[in-house]
């Protein structure tokens, strides 16, 4: 009969703890658990973007365990003192191994006698907990710096015959342990990380646009486009692209040039950098050049690197050479090859805005305005203060879209 009784109760035992632990779990720690017969162990292990210190400090604060720590009710100090206050508060209670702690876990259950075993600071906390009047347990909180925090690691264990409680809800709430105690842990290091990521950012390796387009064409080449579409410029991009449908449509070797930039090396220095985005020629010797590109990639298909220009001077203009040249007026003219930027001059893109806008005559801010007109831009028409060019660009605009019709 004893027999009987003690099996069904050690397989009703197994059945809880097996549906004990089949319950989904969202968890932002790394769990492990472990039981052989009159052994268990349960470990966490948690980062915080914290410092040692500020880890430290919350795990040595006893006050605040019955808020984090899952089974701790009410934890004081179990010191022999007169004064009644230092009975229920930790102010005098000196955190050293062997100092005495009283546990309630729960609150119809009494007073347990527990115990600091291990203190190492900013490294180790060691506990000898009892939670129940059946088994110990001895929890350890090993603290790790790390690059950029700190991990700890919670371990729980229990010896005897009843060690088997120790496992008991660990699926449902004991494994959350240090997820718990990071809502007491100041992120202190996250400005710190954040600056660091900024600085590393700023100084990154710089490449001359050429660099970047061999580079690009290169990986594009070779079946890898990942590199042209992480570009963040998007003339840059652009011509990359472009280069690669040519370097592709002549039997896929590069050009010299290309071959050349290959090997350069990169500047490490901030100013390189602003240098290389603030040129406006975008290696090309004149504005002319960059036009008569810009106009052959655009006939050839591509129209991204003539939408990406900034000046609009230089977009309008080669807009309008493109009309002319799809109405025969004149010739297509010859592909520039690109130059490196260093043999560019250095003007500010301000200063070649500033001066090219008297070079475009009444003709080319018609041709402009109506391919502008036909894309559906009718704001910068309607701004016009001359009413006989507004009324001439208007007639072209509707001219132009009934012969597209």
């Amino acid at each position: 009969m004893l027999l009987i009784i003690a099996t069904i109760s050690v397989l009703g035992v197994l059945l809880l703890f097996i549906w004990d632990t089949s319950r989904d779990q969202e968890n932002n720690s790394n769990i492990f658990s472990y039981y052989t017969p009159f052994f268990a162990e349960s470990v966490v292990t948690h980062h915080y973007l914290s410092s040692p210190e500020s880890v430290w400090k919350t795990l040595s604060d006893l006050d605040s365990y019955q808020s984090w720590f899952p089974q701790i009710k009410r934890l004081l100090p179990d010191s022999d003192t007169d004064r009644y206050v230092h009975q229920f508060s930790f102010d005098r209670f000196s955190l050293l191994p062997g100092a005495r702690l009283l546990l309630r876990p729960n609150s119809w259950s009494p007073f347990y006698k527990s115990r600091v075993v291990v203190v190492n600071k900013n490294e180790k906390i060691t506990f000898d907990l009892k939670l129940n009047p059946f088994y110990r347990e001895y929890v350890d909180f090993s603290l790790k710096s790390e690059p950029h925090g700190t991990s700890v690691v919670c371990r729980r264990s229990s010896r005897g015959l009843f060690s088997i409680f120790l496992l008991w809800g660990f699926s449902s709430y004991k494994y959350k342990i240090l997820e718990n105690l990071g809502y007491f842990i100041p992120s202190d290091l996250k400005k710190d990380v954040d600056s660091d990521l900024t600085s590393s950012e700023s100084t990154l390796p710089a490449l001359s646009r050429e660099a970047v387009i061999a580079q690009s064409v290169q990986a594009g080449l070779e079946g890898n486009m990942d590199l042209i579409n992480a570009i963040p410029d998007k003339p840059t991009r652009g011509m990359a692209k472009a280069t690669l449908v040519q370097v592709k449509r002549k039997g896929g070797e590069l050009p010299d040039h290309l071959k050349t930039a290959l090997s350069e090396k990169p500047a490490s220095t901030k100013s390189s950098a602003t240098k290389a985005t603030s040129d406006i020629g975008g290696g090309f010797a004149s504005i002319e050049e960059h036009i008569h590109y810009l106009v052959n990639v655009a006939l050839d298909g591509n129209d991204e690197p003539l939408n990406a220009v900034d000046n609009k001077v230089i977009r309008g203009k080669a807009k309008a050479m493109i009309v002319k040249i799809k109405r025969g007026s004149i010739d297509r003219p010859p592909v520039p090859t690109v130059s490196s930027p260093a043999s560019t001059t250095n003007t500010p893109k301000e200063t070649t805005e500033t001066k090219t806008p008297n070079l475009e005559g009444e003709q080319e801010l018609i041709d402009r305005l109506v391919l502008d007109g036909v894309d559906g831009k009718m704001d910068e028409i309607n701004a016009l203060d001359n009413k006989v060019l507004r009324g001439k660009i208007k007639a072209a605009v509707v001219k132009q879209k009934r012969q597209l019709k």
